[in-house]
């Protein structure tokens, strides 16, 4: 289901071309004076062996720092640095209670994520601290409606209750009608194409019973610590799902922050909607000079005539700002 590794994934691109530590602390250094929060997302971000070496970095700073992970590769000593640093919040992925998460992430992931979620709130109790925040954050997929509630509350029992908060998280995709209007209009405004936009057609969302799911979410809102992600009401979340789905606000995303990939390209937009409008590259330019750019001034200003292009409707930005 993620646009990252789904059926027109993109996950590979920048398999060669990470930066490597000393370029990305730079990079730390650079942002630090503009107070920013740093979220670091993936693929895994526990992937890389200097991830804590990283956070190191930005809570010198003092600096807002969240990250998501799968939880497969926590152990003692990264839960040990995360809780000693003070890390404000922590996005953990679960798909469905035990069977259905097995299904999607593979035989035992379940039970190895939880015995990691477990010795990570044992770890924040013993430092009396309430840092990380933790998120589990439940994707919606065609094997989860209908589950949600089995979901949260499996994991309430495995934890005591011990969560701090529990994400319905809508899938972020892309129709091919849709994703045939976005690219003709990225070609019109920024002449590009947006070629990463297909990553986000994902075949099987036709399959997700709106009318069901949209049940669901009504039955769990107002439930303790449960949120939603987009926070769509009463008919939006069937209408999410429809063809042509329209979010009514506009995007914020170019004048609150910035997306900058494995490769050092910065750009405003995340998860590959508009791909291939690079802002500069942080290896060879200083971020200030990125940030106001010509490059940077035209987007701002195609987004201010705008509002959004087609495919904006359900990405992330777009209802965080």
């Amino acid at each position: 289901m993620c646009w990252f590794h789904g059926t027109h994934g993109i996950g590979d691109r920048y398999s060669t071309s990470e930066m490597k530590t000393g370029e990305i602390l730079d990079l730390i250094h650079q942002v630090a004076v503009y107070r920013p929060t740093i979220y670091i997302g993936g693929g895994e971000p526990l992937v890389r062996d200097d991830f804590v070496t990283i956070a190191e970095c930005v809570k010198n700073f003092r600096l807002p720092m969240a990250f998501t992970t799968n939880g497969t590769l926590l152990d003692t000593e990264i839960i040990q640095r995360i809780v000693a640093l003070g890390i404000e919040n922590l996005n953990l992925s679960i798909d469905g209670p035990s069977d259905i998460h097995d299904t999607l992430r593979g035989p035992g992931v379940f039970r190895r994520v939880i015995d990691n979620l477990n010795e990570l709130l044992s770890m924040r109790k013993a430092s009396g601290g309430k840092k990380p925040f933790i998120t589990i954050n439940v994707t919606i997929s065609p094997l989860v409606v209908g589950h949600l509630r089995e979901t949260i509350e499996s994991i309430q029992d495995e934890t005591g209750n011990q969560v701090d908060m529990f994400r319905i998280h809508h899938l972020w995709f892309i129709t091919p009608k849709e994703l045939q209007a976005h690219q003709a209009a990225v070609r019109e405004i920024l002449d590009r194409s947006a070629p990463g936009a297909c990553a986000h057609r994902i075949p099987f969302v036709e399959s997700i019973d709106s009318i069901m799911l949209s049940n669901e979410l009504s039955q769990l809102r107002g439930r303790e610590k449960v949120t939603f992600f987009p926070d769509l009401k009463g008919r939006d979340n069937r209408l999410y799902y429809a063809e042509g789905y329209q979010a009514q606000k506009r995007c914020g995303a170019p004048f609150r922050g910035v997306v900058v990939k494995p490769n050092g390209d910065v750009r405003f937009c995340p998860d590959e909607w508009i791909d291939d409008y690079v802002l500069g590259n942080i290896l060879e330019d200083r971020f200030e000079s990125i940030w106001s750019s010509a490059r940077a001034e035209h987007f701002r200003s195609a987004i201010l005539r705008r509002g959004s292009f087609p495919g904006c409707q359900r990405c992330s930005w777009m209802h965080c700002f």
